[in-house]
């Protein structure tokens, strides 16, 4: 029953075509969303064995939100001739983008202070905004899995036979949930001056989960032999990175996990027929 995620957007571009196989291109977009699914926890009551009703409090996706993605994408290619004879055929490729992202939800629920010690169903405030487990919310979250800044760089080579790239992509931060298995409790301090239960941990709380900036170099190396035999390496993850999982929390970001693939290398060998 859900719908599709819709956007009227606008968008500008300007590109320069400086030279044979060169340009440097511009892009300005704004994209104002409808519809954006987002994960909303609801309670429903079903029978047991015995046919008594019992409440169970279920996460499911739904149409929840509207919203903007907006920035720009600055690119640029180039493939040299001013270079020595055996580096013929060199080139870069590099783009950058900025994207500023936020949702409005369709029923917004917020409170400066986390109350109640409960996490289920009935605790939108904690459910959607996130609680820190000083008693406080932290609200005014982005859209999830949307970083802030892109960044793809790219060496390239090609001249007869031999086809090469070296290419190091990164983005930063983004935001994957609030309120995920691990990262919540109900022992917060309630630090709401008003509530009757000030400065007791007895508040629930649920902490941000972000995937932490991440970059890795990878390169492949071709050589064809002719128009059906190829022979290759590609590699993947030169620089041996790892992978980080944050918690937000009001003393900062928080490793929650780490992740090490290690690095990679593949050998290929193609026939087209």
């Amino acid at each position: 029953m859900l719908k599709p995620v819709t956007s009227t957007q606008l968008d500008l571009t300007a590109e320069w075509y400086f030279a044979p196989g060169g340009s440097l291109t511009l892009a300005l977009f704004n994209k104002r969303l409808k519809d954006i699914i987002v994960n909303q926890m609801v309670s429903i009551q079903q029978p047991d064995t015995t046919g008594t009703m019992q409440s169970f409090a279920v996460t499911s996706p739904v149409n929840g939100a509207s919203g903007h993605a907006r920035g720009f994408e600055l690119a640029y290619q180039q493939y040299y001739d001013n270079v020595p004879a055996w580096l013929k055929g060199i080139g870069v490729q590099a783009s950058f983008t900025f994207v500023d992202s936020k949702r409005k939800l369709y029923n917004p629920v917020y409170s400066a202070y986390c109350s109640g010690s409960a996490d289920g169903a009935a605790n939108l405030n904690l459910n959607i905004n996130g609680c820190d487990t000083d008693g406080r919310v932290f609200g005014d979250l982005p859209m999830q899995g949307l970083s802030r800044q892109t960044l793809n760089l790219s060496v390239m080579y090609d001249r007869g036979p031999v086809s090469a790239r070296l290419a190091y992509n990164w983005r930063s931060k983004s935001l994957q949930g609030v309120n995920v298995n691990g990262t919540k409790g109900g022992d917060a301090t309630d630090s709401n001056p008003a509530s009757p239960t000030y400065g007791q941990t007895n508040v629930a709380w649920a902490l941000p989960t972000w995937s932490d900036a991440y970059g890795q170099l990878d390169a492949s190396v071709f050589y064809k032999f002719n128009d059906k035999v190829q022979l290759g390496l590609e590699a993947q993850n030169l620089t041996d990175s790892t992978y980080k999982q944050l918690m937000q929390q009001n003393i900062g970001m928080m490793g929650r996990a780490w992740f090490k693939t290690g690095r990679r290398v593949v050998a290929k060998l193609s026939y087209d027929f």
